[in-house]
Parts: C-alpha cells; sequence; structure tokens
C-alpha cells in the first residue's frame, strides 16, 4: 500500500502495512475473500485521504461487484458485510490481535477505517475484565437489596424469605432519588459467597441491604443489615420480632428507615403503604408468595403452577392489585409460548392487568404488565403509554423498560428501543436472555448485525433453553449467510421444540417491518 502520499512516517506506514497483514492473514479472515477485499478497500482509501469516496453505491460497485444501477438503499449488501466486518475485527481484537501495536476500528455512520496506536501495557488494560462492570452512579445514592437468609428451620420457608427480599425490592425502588438494582440481578447472589466490596464493584452500587427471616407458627423474625461497599462497614441494623400479621408494616419501617440513612425525603406517597396496602388476607399474600417461586424457573410446568398459586391470591383476595397484576404476566407467557393456546388466555390478562390498575391506578408494575398484555394485542400505542406510565412511577422498573422496548422495536422505533433496553439493563447489570434478546431485535432492526448476534449469543449464555435467542441467532446468520452457523441454530431450535414450527409468536406493529421478517423467518426455515 502506497502511503507517500500521506502524513504517515515510513516508520508508521510500514508498521500499519505489517499489522493489515496480520489481519488479513489471521483465520478470521483468511478464508472470508469477500471480508478481505472490503477491508484492504477502505484501508487503502481511508490511508491516501479519499475518505470522502467511500459511499455506500462506490463500494457495492467496486468491491461487491454490483452493476451501475446499484442502489444501496434497496440492496443492503454494504451494511450487512459492514456489520460482519466490525464484528470481525472485534473478534479478532479480543483474541489474536490483542497484542497488534496498531488497531483497525470502522466506526458506525462511516465506512472510513480509524486507526488507533497502542502504548506499551494499553491493549492489556482496554481488554481486562475489569472494565465490564457498571460504572458507578454519582448523581444519586445506589443500593442492591440481595437475597435474605432463611434461617427457618423448615428449608421448605425458603420461598417466604425470597417473597421479603421481592416485596422489599418493590418497595425500595419506588423512593425518588435512589437507583435500585432489579430482582433479577440481585438474585445472583443467593447462596454466593462475596466480599461486599466485590458484589457493590459487580452491580456498580454503594449501599447493599441483606438480612435474613426466620419463620415459626404465626411469628417472624426479620434481620436487616445496610453496608457500604466502600469501607466495608454497617452504617444501620436492626431486628424486627413481630406476628406475621404485621410483616407489611416491618418492610415499611425497613424502607423508611433507608430513606433517613440515605437522606432521601419521602413523597406523600411513600410515606404511606404502598403496593401492599390492598392485601387484606395473609393467606393470599401467601400463595403470592409461592406463585413467585415458581414463576422465575419460567419453565411451562412451574409457570402453570405459579397460574394456580396466583390465581388462588385474587380468589382469596380479589382486591390485591399485585396479586391480578403477577396473574397477567403469568397468562400472556403461557400464551406467548405456545403453553396455552386459547386466545381467551390473552384476552383474560387484558382483564386482570386492567383489573390490577383499578384496584391501584399507582401501582407500576401493574403499567408495566398491562404495557406487555397491549403490546401482543396488538395495540402499539396504548401499550407504549402504559409503558411510559410505569417508568415514571416507579424509575427504578427495570422490566418496564424492557417491555416498552419491546413494544417500541416491533413499532420501527428501533433506536429509541435501545435506549431504553440499555437503560433497564443498567438497573439489571446480570441480565436475562430475555433481556440479551430484546438488545439484539433492537441492534438486528438497527442493521447492527454484529452487536446482535452478540446480544443473542450472551442470550444463549445466560438460559440455553430460551428459544427466541436461538431463534433470530439463526436468523442473523441466514440474512449474512453464514450458512453452517444458521443450521445449527435451526437444529437446537427444533429440538427445543420437539420439531414444532411455528416456534414461538412473531410480534410486529409495523406492517413493512413485519412482511420483512416473516420473509426471513421462512428464509431460515422457521415459519
Amino acid at each position: 500500500m502506497d502511503l507517500s502520499n500521506t502524513n504517515w512516517t515510513k516508520a508508521q506506514g510500514i508498521k500499519i502495512n505489517e499489522c493489515l497483514a496480520k489481519v488479513l492473514a489471521s483465520p478470521m479472515f483468511a478464508k472470508a475473500e469477500r471480508q478481505q477485499r472490503f477491508l484492504s478497500y477502505i484501508m487503502a482509501e481511508t490511508l491516501e485521504g479519499r475518505a470522502e469516496k467511500l459511499k455506500g453505491y462506490n463500494i457495492g460497485v467496486e468491491v461487491f461487484d454490483r452493476d451501475p444501477s446499484f442502489d444501496p438503499a434497496i440492496d443492503a449488501i454494504v451494511r450487512v458485510e459492514a456489520s460482519r466486518l466490525r464484528s470481525k475485527l472485534r473478534e479478532y481484537y479480543d483474541g489474536a490481535g490483542c497484542t497488534d501495536p496498531v488497531r483497525f476500528e470502522l466506526p458506525k455512520g462511516t465506512y472510513a477505517i480509524r486507526m488507533e496506536w497502542q502504548g506499551e501495557g494499553t491493549t492489556q488494560a482496554q481488554n481486562s475484565g475489569a472494565a465490564t462492570n457498571p460504572q458507578l452512579i454519582e448523581d444519586r445514592p445506589s443500593l442492591a437489596v440481595l437475597p435474605f437468609a432463611n434461617m427457618s428451620s423448615d428449608r421448605k420457608q425458603g420461598y417466604f424469605a425470597d417473597g421479603i427480599t421481592e416485596c422489599l425490592i418493590t418497595e425500595i425502588s419506588r423512593l425518588e432519588g435512589l437507583l435500585v438494582i432489579s430482582r433479577h440481578s440481585s438474585f445472583v447472589y443467593k447462596g454466593v459467597s462475596k466480599r461486599a466490596e466485590e458484589i457493590g464493584s459487580e452491580l456498580g452500587v454503594r449501599y447493599l441491604l441483606e438480612g435474613s427471616v426466620q419463620r415459626a407458627g404465626s411469628s417472624v423474625r426479620i434481620t436487616a443489615q445496610l453496608i457500604d461497599v466502600n469501607t466495608g462497614t454497617h452504617v444501620w441494623a436492626e431486628h424486627y420480632d413481630r406476628e406475621l400479621k404485621d410483616i407489611f408494616a416491618v418492610q415499611d419501617e425497613v424502607t423508611h428507615s433507608i430513606a433517613n440513612i440515605l437522606h432521601i425525603k419521602l413523597t406523600a406517597g411513600e410515606g404511606k403503604q404502598n403496593q401492599h396496602a390492598g392485601i387484606s388476607s395473609m393467606e393470599a399474600h401467601d400463595s403470592l408468595l409461592r406463585g413467585l417461586e415458581h414463576f422465575w424457573i419460567f419453565t411451562q410446568v412451574s409457570t402453570e403452577e405459579a397460574r394456580v398459586h396466583f390465581a388462588n391470591a385474587v380468589k382469596i383476595d380479589p382486591g390485591s392489585s399485585s396479586a391480578h397484576a403477577w396473574l397477567a404476566r403469568t397468562l400472556v407467557f403461557l400464551w406467548v409460548f405456545f403453553w396455552d393456546t386459547q386466545d381467551e388466555t390473552l384476552e383474560l390478562a387484558f382483564r386482570h392487568a386492567q383489573m390490577a390498575i383499578e384496584l391501584d391506578p399507582k401501582n407500576p408494575f401493574a403499567h408495566s404488565v398491562l404495557c406487555w398484555v397491549q403490546c401482543w394485542r396488538r395495540e402499539g400505542d396504548a401499550s407504549i403509554a402504559a409503558g411510559r406510565r410505569a417508568v415514571a412511577l416507579d424509575s427504578n422498573n427495570a422490566d418496564a423498560y424492557l417491555f416498552l422496548s419491546f413494544t417500541l422495536v416491533a413499532k420501527g422505533h428501533g433506536r429509541e428501543a435501545l435506549s431504553y433496553i440499555e437503560t433497564g439493563m443498567r438497573l439489571n447489570p446480570h441480565p436475562s436472555a430475555f433481556y440479551q434478546f430484546v438488545l439484539g431485535l433492537c441492534h438486528f432492526e438497527l442493521e447492527e448485525y454484529g452487536e446482535a448476534i452478540e446480544a443473542f449469543r450472551l442470550g444463549i449464555e445466560a438460559r440455553e433453553v430460551f428459544i427466541p435467542n436461538h431463534v433470530w441467532l439463526c436468523v442473523v446468520y441466514t440474512l449474512l449467510d453464514r450458512e453452517e452457523e444458521a443450521r445449527i441454530q435451526r437444529d437446537r431450535v427444533l429440538s427445543l421444540t420437539g420439531g414444532h414450527i411455528p416456534v414461538v409468536r412473531q410480534l410486529w406493529l409495523d406492517e413493512s417491518l413485519e412482511s420483512r421478517m416473516s420473509g426471513l423467518m421462512r428464509l431460515a426455515g422457521l415459519a
């Protein structure tokens, strides 16, 4: 490559050519002739000062042999290959190229290569795992409620301790001016022995609330400690010996104590009992907690068991907003995965979500569930409105961001959807397979295929049996002509579903988007 007409020194030019030759000869590029041509071409144009020539049309004609009638707005070959190139470069520098003195990057929004010169030791620092932890929020206190230990003699009471933890997360997350980590990421640490400083770093929070629950007959003892992860010291601790019927009062006392310690001013609504205000029966509350225990397992059997418990809670206490909301979420979950194929199930979920809001108009979880249900009823605008309401009521409601993001991407608003799912994943630093799935859909819609592949892969790592990530990874690979990888994912999907097609319900609320995605599903052999 001739660099005589550029500002690079001779030594730099030699080093650039050496690094480029190493990239092109690597196993990742050696058998990918199309990617070799693409990278060589845009490197040459960039280095020789002709970056302005790097337009989709020129690349399509000169690199990918399209004829002069080529229209990059119709034929996505250049955008698809650019996404593949970004993904390959990222994989190369994560592996064999981690010590290369010059790194090549193809930024989004341009086809001009950006070069980064690595100083001694710089590359290692950039690829260390420490950088993957979320950044600590500086403008407000941040907290995670860790799973309270079950100290009861009966090990089967674990569901009760978990339920207390979940209720505390719900209550504390509604405190304005406090960042609270989601239930899913908090429960990653159940039964795990780690230092407070380590957990705080992994979650990106300043404080941890931990404790224990001991239940005996109609009595309960709860201990709670608030830890500053910077120092590892307890800044507050308390224990409560109460009758079981007073459990909600204990939750309120803990919430108020946290607010006082962290200097958070309670609003008028927060000064009163929140989501549990409508529960009049401890028996109904117990059914609710048992339902939660089964729901989070995410299998067909466990979800059906959760439905039974939530339905029992509604039967015992028809005035419980939380019970109606959880029953609605469970019903739509069963329906989406074809575990309950009756259309009446979706309508029943809708009625329970509406009832939950009617009973408690300020219940953020109820609004987030309504968002989810209305999305599947193809009521896009109403779903988005419910999602925005849920987020406004509780800015720590990670699932509200998840459901809202899903509806937005289904409507074709990929960029806004990406913003919401990224916010949800900050509240859920150990995201579930579902979060990675929605993140992947956002990138897919934005034609950021390398990022979509990474999200779907991470989703599969999080929960291998969650089918949608396999489905859409197969679709992406099909689109990118990576036939062998697509076949592997297709076979895995059919294995998980017992050969049944369709495998999951598809939902696109934009007509042109629905047509395109349906075509891709057929092309992938999954529709």
